[in-house]
């Protein structure tokens, strides 16, 4: 039985990293994203960490939500639910990749931010299960986890514009774009949990949860669908850590000739999506068009990706 719920509570979980991962034309490191979704468990332990210094502090939020009325459960659940674990998620997020040269096109905001959600839902997911059983699995497969990653993509999504407008040098767009990742998704999740509890008071609150569902899932497929489909390159001068990989495979797999200090030229092109010309055009709400441009990989640093002229590279000083 206990393998059973153990099934029920990570494959939903898997499912939808699977979709959302599928969708990354450039896809990202295998470590990163296992190393985001662990992260996304810990945020989980920092949010009762938040949690028991705000109960401490301000004994309102330790109540329990039958309780409360409609008007009392507002800040309970914006502030003391929502907003903190949301921000539990957004500080690992922020702070690991918003900086990273990793994050060169716009659908990878939402791949990290996703990959947070997920391992922090597969968390809870596994101690509700288990305490509540099979039952409350099938309900939270359906509702309580794609909620889950729909916060995450409204937050990488706002991330990625914060990104996008840093670049045109546009920064209080930026810092704005980097306010509303953490905002737009504590509103929704605060939306989430406080129709759930309503609808306990009041039976019609029901039908509003069921209608904001609706609406919010379709709305976050919808950003999905919008960044996964656009190649704008943030950084068209880096080479990430898979494409340096692929260049050492194709180096390694040529025939015939000692190394000379020179990479063979591949079969293939080696391909760079999205523009070389990033920047020029101001940000002004667009998303750039969808380009592609060839660049033939001749020699790169394995280590830091530096295109290398000589013997030792200029960039990190280790013999290639």
């Amino acid at each position: 039985m206990a393998i059973l719920l153990l099934i029920l509570s990570v494959a939903p979980v898997i499912f939808f990293g699977y979709l959302i991962y599928k969708r990354d034309f450039d896809k990202e490191p295998t470590a990163s994203l296992v190393k985001l979704f662990f992260c996304g468990v810990g945020s989980t332990f920092l949010t009762l960490i938040i949690t028991g210094i705000m109960t401490a502090v301000i004994p309102f939020f330790g109540y329990d939500t039958t309780s409360l009325n409609i008007i009392e459960l507002i800040p309970y659940v914006f502030v003391g639910i929502a907003l903190v674990e949301e921000f539990s998620k957004w500080i690992f997020v922020y702070k690991l990749e918003y900086n990273d040269r990793e994050f060169n096109h716009l659908y990878d905001g939402i791949v990290y931010a996703a990959f947070v959600a997920l391992g922090f839902a597969c968390f809870e997911n596994i101690l509700y299960v288990f305490e509540f059983g099979i039952q409350t699995a099938i309900v939270r497969a359906f509702l309580a986890i794609p909620g889950h990653l729909c916060d995450g993509i409204m937050m990488g999504y706002y991330l990625s514009m914060a990104k996008l407008a840093l670049i045109n040098k546009n920064p209080s767009l930026s810092k704005k774009n980097i306010a509303l990742s953490l905002i737009v998704p504590t509103i929704a999740h605060g939306l989430y949990d406080y129709l759930i509890y309503a609808s306990e008071i009041y039976d019609i609150f029901m039908l509003f949860f069921l209608a904001f569902v609706i609406a919010f899932f379709a709305y976050a497929a919808k950003k999905v669908k919008q960044l996964s489909n656009n190649y704008y390159n943030l950084d068209p001068t880096y080479i990430t850590e898979r494409q340096r990989k692929q260049m050492m495979t194709s180096y390694y797999n040529y025939q015939g000739n000692a190394y000379n200090g020179v990479y063979p030229q591949p079969n293939n092109n080696y391909q760079q999506p999205g523009n070389v010309q990033y920047g020029q055009v101001p940000y002004n709400g667009q998303y750039g068009q969808t380009t592609y441009q060839n660049v033939v990989a001749s020699r790169y640093c394995p280590n830091c990706g530096a295109v290398v002229t000589g013997k030792y590279c200029n960039e990190c000083g280790k013999e290639v």
